[in-house]
């Protein structure tokens, strides 16, 4: 018996090849990125955080903050995720909450933090690598005023000896996001946002009275999905 040349192994491949379909298949492009990544996932990072001006106040500064939490995605396109929130920002402190002259040394020092917990809806959009999305949520939030003073002729770690005027305040907020995924692994994503917080706290015990307590943020973070 003679032995088949590799001409006619390689055309016999090939008709076997045909009657099963295997060059259709072949011929199909390969799934996104991102197709098979799962439907939970962690996520965290900072942001930076440009405050929302108050007409009372004076010299708000941007501060910090700290976004991190978990979601699910329902559907390819859509998802639901809940999250902690983390935020400071300082400001001039105004004469409402300055301790009577004599009792403190130096200036007064004054911030504002933001924390709480929400929950938002998104929707996502695949364009490769990249996973724009858009989302909307709604939180609960508590609002600190802390105005520290240092003890009249203190010398040394002199922070917060003196004098001291808070007030808390709990509030519903609301926000607004867009922002995109950039898948560099299937199941790794590095998250990029901005997202405009409206949130309103209330230190009428402290005669502040109303203050924007929210802001935009821009947010960087580490997103990992699972099954």
């Amino acid at each position: 018996m003679s032995i088949p040349s590799p001409k006619f192994l390689g055309a016999a491949l090939l008709a076997a090849l045909v009657a099963l379909g295997a060059p259709q298949a072949l011929a199909q492009p390969a799934p996104p990125l991102g197709a098979d990544d799962g439907r939970l996932y962690v996520f965290g990072g900072p942001a930076g955080l440009v405050a929302q001006k108050n007409d009372q106040l004076s010299g708000e500064r941007g501060g910090g903050a700290l976004i991190a939490g978990a979601g699910w995605k329902l559907l390819p396109y859509l998802s639901i995720e809940g999250g902690l929130f983390f935020a400071a920002r300082g400001l001039d402190t105004p004469a409402a909450t300055t301790p009577p002259a004599g009792t403190f040394q130096n200036t007064p020092d004054t911030t504002i933090g933001t924390g709480g917990g929400y929950v938002s809806i998104k929707g996502h959009f695949q364009a490769g690598p990249l996973e724009p999305y858009v989302g909307l949520g709604v939180g609960r939030y508590s609002s600190e005023w802390r105005t520290t003073t240092e003890a009249p002729g203190c010398q040394r770690d002199c922070a917060d000896t003196g004098p001291r005027i808070t007030s808390t305040s709990r509030d519903t907020g609301y926000h607004l996001a867009v922002g995109t995924d950039y898948r560099f692994l299937r199941r790794n994503a590095i998250s990029v946002e901005v997202r405009q917080l409206k949130l309103d706290a209330r230190f009428d015990d402290i005669g502040v009275g109303k203050v924007h307590a929210g802001g935009t943020l821009l947010w960087v973070g580490y997103r990992r999905y699972f099954f």
